[in-house]
């Protein structure tokens, strides 16, 4: 009776771990993939971002050559 016991508890710990390895690894990989995709997304909007600086500071150095946009500034 003992040996059946035992017989049972390896082979549902042995369909346990055969099932939740791939579950896990899956898991891993999907969160992988999320991370690099919010990663790629963060580059993308600092660069926007980068861009929009650069727009402004060259819009802000136009109006400061400018006589006519500088006294409109005041």
């Amino acid at each position: 009776m003992l040996t059946v016991y035992f017989s049972v508890l390896v082979v549902g710990l042995g369909v346990s771990v055969a099932l939740g390895v791939p579950f896990l690894e899956t898991r891993r990989e999907t969160r992988d993939q999320r991370e690099q995709a919010l990663s790629a997304e963060l580059s993308r909007q600092r660069a926007i971002i980068a861009d929009y600086e650069a727009t402004i500071e060259a819009y802000r150095l136009y109006a400061q050559g400018d006589p006519e946009l500088a006294g409109a500034s005041l």
